[in-house]
């Protein structure tokens, strides 16, 4: 087995996670068109349909990539085997599959744990079919188990190689005898050490110069700059950090402690950002599809207790997922009288208070707010209320239920070009620049440095 296989074997850990990203992101996508069922009451009774599809495709996503991981560790252990326990590329490919199955396992014991704390979830009075109940809940819990089993019976316990323990040892072909033992190494060093460094703090100060100049919170397009910028920091220092290896000894051994401090700052460095961008993937990519759900909302509320002095009742009108520069208004009518009229300058949320007017006659009242949707469809709430001989304010207890309200007007909006590019594609970027910079700081670590022998 060549080295191109032992990449082979990493890169398909890699793909696999590319697979199992569009999984989940498809898993997430699917959720938007479930619905929660209220009944009258406002009471939850159900969903539709009754057992959600990502259930499954999150299963299949992580099965993917334990079995992938599996699988590409028993190909980097055959190769050890055949070259030898102490070959780098091998070795690297061992070690970053059997990281790649923790990884899975992790998820997976997650993911079941999160399944059997949603059966606990929900309105203790509605009685799921057995049917429903088993697929909802009890088959994932069990499917999950079995991932676990054999992911860990096949890794870790029926394993029919006979790898001896390696030595760790720096294979003196990475070494240029005719370079004189350590010249040029304390250069390298210092570049392993300070490029890292140096290049996140530029990333993150361009983060803040942005936030500065913007003054809003950072656009995921800027976050793709950044770690960019980070991971190649991380990729120049690994490269240096195994040349000043190779070229000889900078006390007593190539291995000393300042190159091994070298290595191991851009090793812990490279899985820390391959896992922090990583995450940032998956949160901005089911950010980019909840996108695709819009779910407006407009509230209007009497603040005060049924029977409260008019003088002491004020009236609110809130709500998000409204068309930014439209106009919300909130009035009485009969008399008519104009409470509200603000224009819309933030669709993320929206909120006007105001006194009920202390000249106000006894009789009966309509209190209504309007507000456009950020789809354009118009909402509507009112309250009706009367007033006392006493001036004192009531009006009927039975509240507006705005969770159900809210699932009958959510709407699930196309997905555009503009949402594909400003949206969603950064965060695939994002996924790709974490797994490059692990490929690329693992390749560089189990090779020969350039210009080196």
């Amino acid at each position: 087995m060549n080295l191109s296989q032992s990449r082979t074997a990493i890169l398909t850990i890699l793909c696999s996670a590319v697979v199992a990203w569009s999984l989940f992101m498809v898993g997430i996508y699917t959720e938007l068109f479930v619905t929660q069922d209220y009944n009258e009451a406002g009471e939850w009774v159900g969903q539709t349909p009754a057992v959600s599809p990502s259930t499954y495709i999150f299963f299949v996503a992580i099965a993917v990539f334990a079995l992938a991981s599996v699988f590409a560790q028993r190909r980097a252990i055959t190769e050890r085997v055949a070259r030898g326990v102490d070959d780098r590329a091998s070795r690297a490919a061992h070690r970053f599959a059997t990281l790649s199955i923790i990884i899975g396992l992790a998820i997976s014991a997650i993911l079941g744990v999160s399944v059997f704390l949603e059966g606990f979830s929900g309105n203790r009075e509605v009685i799921q079919p057995l049917a429903t109940r088993t697929l909802d809940t009890y088959l994932p819990i069990v499917l999950y188990t079995a991932l676990l089993v054999t992911v860990l019976l096949t890794a870790f316990v029926f394993r029919s190689d006979t790898l001896p323990k390696s030595s760790d040892r720096l294979p003196d072909d990475a070494i240029d005898h005719d370079e004189p033992a350590g010249s040029g190494s304390q250069k390298d060093l210092g570049t392993a050490y300070t490029v890292p460094i140096v290049l996140t703090a530029v990333a993150l100060i361009f983060g803040l110069i942005v936030y500065d100049v913007t003054g809003t919170s950072l656009d995921v397009w800027i976050w793709v700059i950044i770690q960019l910028v980070i991971a190649a920091g991380i990729i120049v220092g690994t490269v240096f950090g195994e040349r000043a290896v190779a070229q000889g000894p900078t006390s007593q051994s190539s291995r000393s402690r300042v190159t091994r401090a070298a290595r191991g700052l851009n090793f812990v460095l490279s899985i820390v950002f391959g896992g922090v961008v990583t995450s940032m993937a998956f949160g901005y990519g089911g950010l980019a599809i909840d996108d695709l759900r819009s779910s407006p909302s407009l509230y209007l509320e009497l603040m005060a207790g049924p029977g409260a002095p008019l003088q002491d009742v004020e009236v609110s009108v809130n709500g998000w997922d409204l068309e930014e520069g439209s106009v919300v208004t909130m009035e009485i009518e009969e008399p008519y009288l104009s409470l509200v009229s603000e224009r819309v300058t933030d669709s993320d949320y929206f909120y006007e208070a105001r006194p009920l007017p202390g000249n106000l006659e006894p009789g009966d009242y309509l209190l209504s707010a309007e507000a456009t949707s950020a789809d354009g469809r118009v909402l509507l709430r009112e309250i009706e209320f009367s007033i006392s001989a006493d001036s004192e304010v009531y009006w009927e207890l039975d509240q507006i239920y705005y969770r159900k309200m809210e699932q009958e007007e959510a709407v699930i909006v196309s997905a555009d070009a503009s949402w594909f590019l400003g949206r969603f594609l950064p965060a695939l970027i994002l996924l790709v620049i974490a797994l490059s910079g692990v490929f690329f700081t693992l390749t560089e670590r189990n090779r020969a440095p350039r210009g080196l022998a």
